[in-house]
């Protein structure tokens, strides 16, 4: 048996021993109950919908990020007349995102990666393609797909540096997987050279770019009409917008933004927690209170008019604002980079701003082209964030060159959808006007 037949075979048997103890893992993570609870009598609703998307593209997102790379591509078919869509989420933040931003005629979660269940939706709906974005490629549903003779697309496709996949003993499965796929189309040139080059792909793999990128511009031109953009860029002379932090993230700051607060009278902080719950939004209340820095929430700024006059810093307690948010920036921390990855850093690039973060950033293509450019810089302790900041600050000249840098690497990826779209339809052997 090759390596990658045994991977299979392994991947089989973990996912029948795994999903039973599923229930009882639940209890310690609320994400995984929410997702579990989203799925209760999620078969035969998929089932009950086929008459809405059979015979259509179906699209699959695992989470916020990738749907928001799935939004162009819709529209763009929309536009071209091409249906029925139907998008599935695994994550329950992607689901609920969707729930407010549909762009499908169908949404719903996806079911956990049973082969029973993958072969029976497939049967049910028919699909005349399955796209996955960005890299959730699960493979009992892939095999099933091949099996119905349904293609089986990845746009907008990432395989990162520090990917397991590219691991030597993981490679010959994730080859074999790969190449069951009819098109792959990847954010980059680097990731082709992934693809091709180590992983070893022979399925088609071309650059059709990232979409991520115009649904991030479009929703900073959007933000222009926001209000809140406004109010903050009148707020203080200079602004630092910490976005998408954790906790590691903020232990990087807060030693420094006193001292920082404190020589600097016109500066403001603008702190975007990741995921800002009620009991985070009160955790970095009272952090910033313990370290003497006057903070307010931002519902009640928003509510209750202008801060008071000694509020330095805004901790925002809802989601979806910080497109607006780093419009005002000055200059921009993206978070996670001290955990997992840096989240996204294509938001203050299209706002023209310097953009920090801390070490991890290999799992993002696009951070890793802003440190090349002068535009980006990798921040390692409190020290070399407050010398960062300084620099931002001091130096406008400097700070300008290196947000245009910046933004070219957003507007690099301009049609992106278009090509995405071509790239599937070419798969599909149709053409549309």
């Amino acid at each position: 048996m090759s390596r990658a037949a045994a991977i299979w075979c392994a991947y089989r048997a973990a996912v029948r021993l795994a999903l039973p103890l599923l229930p009882a893992a639940a209890a310690l993570s609320p994400k995984l109950d929410r997702g579990l609870a989203g799925r209760r009598g999620l078969l035969p609703r998929l089932q009950a919908a086929a008459p809405l998307v059979r015979g259509g593209i179906w699209l699959h997102a695992t989470s916020v990020g990738e749907y928001e790379q799935a939004r162009p591509i819709l529209r763009r078919l929309r536009e071209l007349g091409v249906g029925p869509l139907a998008v599935t989420h695994f994550s329950p933040s992607g689901r609920e995102y969707a729930a407010t931003h549909p762009e499908a005629d169908y949404h719903d979660y996806l079911p956990l990666d049973r082969a029973a269940d993958m072969r029976e939706l497939l049967s049910a709906w028919r699909p005349r393609a399955l796209v996955f974005v960005k890299y959730d490629c699960w493979p009992n549903l892939v095999a099933a797909a091949g099996d119905a003779g349904v293609p089986v697309l990845l746009l907008s496709g990432a395989l990162p540096p520090g990917s397991l996949r590219r691991h030597p003993l993981l490679r010959p499965f994730y080859r074999d997987l790969f190449d069951r796929f009819a098109r792959i189309g990847v954010g980059s040139p680097a990731d082709r050279d992934r693809f091709v080059g180590e992983l070893g792909v022979r399925a088609p793999v071309a650059v059709s770019g990232d979409t991520r990128a115009e649904q991030v511009l479009l929703r900073y031109d959007a933000a222009a009409a926001d209000a809140l953009p406004a109010r903050l860029a009148a707020w203080g002379e200079q602004r630092l917008v910490l976005g998408s932090t954790w906790p590691p993230d903020e232990a990087l700051w807060w030693p420094v933004l006193p001292e920082l607060l404190g020589e600097r009278p016109g500066l403001r902080v603008v702190l975007v927690p990741h995921e800002p719950t009620a009991a985070r939004v009160a955790d970095l209340l009272a952090a910033a209170a313990r370290r003497g820095v006057a903070a307010t929430a931002l519902s009640g700024w928003v509510e209750g008019g202008e801060p008071a006059r000694d509020v330095r810093l805004l901790v925002v307690d809802r989601v979806g604002a910080l497109a607006g948010i780093y419009r005002a920036a000055t200059a921009a921390y993206v978070g996670g980079s001290f955990t997992t990855g840096v989240h996204s850093t294509l938001e203050p690039a299209a706002a023209a701003v310097p953009v920090g973060f801390g070490p991890r950033i290999a799992n993002a293509e696009e951070a890793v082209a802003l440190t090349e450019l002068g535009a980006g810089t990798v921040l390692r302790d409190p020290a070399g964030a407050a010398a960062w900041l300084r620099r931002q600050l001091d130096d406008p000249g400097a700070r300008r060159r290196a947000g245009e840098a910046a933004r070219g690497v957003v507007e690099a990826q301009r049609g992106a959808a278009a090509r995405s779209v071509d790239l599937l339809l070419a798969a599909l052997g149709e053409r549309h006007s």
